[in-house]
């Protein structure tokens, strides 16, 4: 058996990172992921399963959801298996978000004023088609395709290929390498690497025993 948890796994992943008292470790992640374009203080966690509004209708179930103070919706997904068409998946759940917010009444008051929605998916078995081999963060936003200017920055889409993750414990430099180097490798680690010796990597480090 492991030292210590595989976090990659559906069960264990939530068990971290989806509990209130844990909310601190996502807010460091996301933190990181946003690399200083966003700067969380705060998550709500809201529930994960959005039922379609009518019998019949296709509803979703996020693995994580979560609000920030500025009422931005982030969702977080781990998906560690090939799932063709995941790129559609995720413009359906991100548009899901966008149309609830839309009131029952009184939509001129409201004025299409949006709350940002973001959706960061770790991929761990699979890569999206045509990524290139040398790059394993993708940060996707809409843009004018011919300036290359960003034209709307409250609605994006980070991918994050955990295959083509390779760096090693020296090569690691900012505070998201140390979590992707943690998310991928923690179930193998039989000692508690130094850059691991701070609280917010500790409390990650759990036995699996203690999930039982």
């Amino acid at each position: 058996m492991s030292k210590y948890i595989d976090l990659l796994t559906d069960f264990s992943f939530k068990r971290i990172f989806g509990a209130d008292p844990n909310r601190d470790l996502l807010i460091d992640f996301l933190n990181e992921v946003f690399r200083g374009r966003k700067h969380i203080t705060d998550l709500v966690y809201n529930k994960n399963e959005h039922p379609g509004d009518r019998p019949g209708e296709g509803g979703v179930i996020f693995d994580l959801l979560c609000t920030g103070t500025d009422g931005e919706r982030f969702i977080i997904e781990l998906q560690r298996g090939k799932q063709e068409y995941f790129k559609q998946r995720a413009l359906f759940y991100t548009s899901r978000l966008i149309s609830e917010q839309a009131p029952k009444g009184r939509r001129s008051e409201w004025a299409y004023n949006i709350s940002g929605v973001y959706l960061i998916a770790l991929l761990e078995d699979f890569v999206l088609e045509d990524s290139p081999e040398n790059e394993y963060l993708h940060d996707i936003c809409l843009c004018n395709r011919q300036t290359g200017k960003i034209f709307y920055d409250d609605l994006g889409y980070t991918y994050i290929e955990l295959r083509r993750f390779v760096k090693t414990e020296a090569q690691l430099e900012t505070g998201l390498d140390k979590w992707l180097f943690v998310l991928k490798y923690m179930s193998t680690m039989d000692r508690i690497p130094v850059f691991l010796r701070k609280p917010i990597f500790e409390n990650c480090l759990v036995s699996p025993n203690m999930l039982t």
